[in-house]
């Protein structure tokens, strides 16, 4: 009978640390993604006091070129996203945590030329582009800056390593080039790359 005893009250033990635990996971993640709202929303502000033409939505521009560096927005409606995207350090894993980066060395938006690129962690931590695998030929990206918004249509998603460059050298079209790791949700070994092309700039809703 003492074992029968002893063996309820281990388990008992340890259903409540297994539940005690849970609880404490779930408030980590909890926290975590109310960080990352505020940091998005801190972002949001800034990117709200870009100047351009935003008395203008939905009004076509057939040449518009971005000469400095400021704060985007990214939507991609098909999958939900809608964030700013940084200026910095595409490998600050503190500018990572809040969103997307634009990489320094990469293109500004333009109508002529050049490839912008941008990357975002893809893990369930943080979930910026962890669904851009869907992304199929045809479906857009819109790019929001200055005022203005540049509509892109995805080309084409493909897989490629670590250490291939070549997707983010700029292109003799406008084009924008998202990045992030592969597979999801768990440490990358590769990338995933979404390639889309340029195809009007309007202003920005």
């Amino acid at each position: 009978m003492g074992g029968k005893k002893r063996g309820k009250k281990v388990w008992s033990w340890l259903g409540g640390l297994l539940i005690v635990v849970g609880v404490g996971l779930l408030g980590y993640f909890i926290y975590e993604k109310a960080l990352i709202g505020y940091h998005q929303r801190q972002l949001r502000e800034s990117f709200e006091n870009t100047g351009g033409d935003k008395d203008n939505p939905g009004k076509s521009y057939e040449n518009v070129t971005i000469t400095e560096i400021q704060p985007m927005r990214l939507i991609i409606p098909k999958i939900n996203v809608d964030l700013i995207v940084q200026i910095g350090d595409v490998y600050d894993e503190v500018l990572l945590d809040k969103g997307p980066v634009h990489f320094e060395m990469s293109d500004l938006p333009s109508t002529e030329s050049g490839n912008v690129a941008i990357a975002a962690h893809r893990g369930s931590r943080w979930g910026f582009f962890t669904d851009v695998d869907q992304l199929d030929p045809g479906d857009q990206l819109f790019l929001d800056v200055a005022g203005y918004r540049f509509i892109y249509e995805t080309e084409w998603v493909k897989i490629v390593k670590p250490d291939d460059w070549s997707v983010i050298d700029s292109t003799d079209y406008p084009a924008l080039t998202l990045q992030t790791c592969h597979p999801k949700n768990i440490r990358g070994t590769h990338r995933l790359i979404v390639r889309a092309r340029l195809a009007s700039v309007t202003g920005a809703s």
